[in-house]
């Protein structure tokens, strides 16, 4: 048994005389979760439509599971969510789950018991009985989640699943997707790398339509001498002039505004740990609180790193 789910070979797909994928060698492994991302214009929707069958290659091939994505007999095997959505404003989100599971194969009262079981798993067995226009945009995200895992499929792509939440929902998604990852498969494409961080063991990355690589997000995180702070608040304006007396600080980034963010690299003759004590310790001179601190980068940082590359 192969330990792969999905294996592309040179997997390629034009629009006319515009190439949006090319050359694409991908073995995603079983039974851990995995992130999609690159930068707008790489080449994600295209590749997560191919996945889906919802496009075919022009040149290459795709397997899942050893079959064409089209293939009936993936039929409950593998669930997809689109980031849009949506469900009717009708029908209560329980008798839809229902009807859904029935579409797969399930009779009427496998159906109504395989519904009220992926509503627990997404703790919104209270809501069954509610429509869609009475329940709020991170609810309806959960009850979306939900469908995707009627039947047990042993692979799920989801797109975008944190797109458009606050910050509170977003962890609320975040954790039943951890949750739930430990029984499947799961691929994940989101601009949110944060999401991806946290949530996948591996990543794919796309630039300009080629596959830049497929790697350990624990590898790509960790092989730079770098520490990453989570600050009380953003850091100061002057935050490379309170470090640019240190030699061993090679460079200094801030994070967007709001993020509360700083990556500081370094080199040093001496053993890590006395180089991070002096980090640590210019910034309590400096007055600079943090909440946590990670040894390396964050996903951010060293993707952002590679496509610059």
């Amino acid at each position: 048994m192969s330990e792969n789910i999905i294996i592309t070979e040179k997997l390629a797909k034009s629009f006319g005389n515009q190439w949006a994928l090319y050359d694409i060698n991908l073995k995603v492994k079983k039974d851990i979760t995995t992130g999609l991302v690159g930068p707008n214009g790489a080449g994600k929707t295209t590749l997560f439509s191919l996945l889906c069958g919802f496009l075919k290659p022009t040149k290459g091939s795709v397997k899942i599971l050893g079959h064409n994505p089209d293939d009936a007999q993936l039929r409950s095997r593998i669930s997809i969510l689109p980031q849009d959505a949506s469900f009717l404003k009708t029908i209560s989100v329980s008798k839809q789950l229902a009807m859904l599971a029935e579409l797969q194969g399930f009779s009427k009262k496998q159906a109504k018991s395989e519904a009220a079981r992926v509503l627990k798993m997404v703790n919104l067995s209270s809501s069954a009985n509610k429509t869609a226009d009475q329940l709020s945009h991170g609810m309806l995200k959960r009850i979306a989640i939900a469908q995707a895992f009627i039947g047990s499929p042993e692979l799920i792509l989801l797109d975008e699943p944190t797109a458009g939440l606050d910050p509170s929902t977003t962890d609320n998604i975040k954790s039943v997707i951890r949750q739930l990852s430990t029984k499947t498969t799961i691929i994940i494409t989101s601009h949110n790398l944060e999401v991806i961080e946290d949530l996948c063991k591996e990543i794919i990355i796309l630039k300009e339509g080629r596959l830049h690589s497929l790697e350990k997000i624990s590898d790509l995180t960790a092989r730079t001498k770098a520490l990453t702070f989570r600050l009380e608040e953003d850091p100061p304006a002057d935050i490379k002039t309170i470090f640019s007396t240190m030699d061993i600080v090679t460079d200094v980034k801030a994070g967007k505004a709001g993020q509360h963010r700083l990556v500081v690299y370094f080199q040093s003759d001496e053993k890590e740990q006395i180089a991070e004590i002096k980090i640590l310790t210019c910034l309590a001179n400096a007055g600079i609180n943090y909440r946590e601190m990670i040894r390396g980068e964050r996903l951010q940082e060293s993707v952002a790193d590679r496509l610059e590359g």
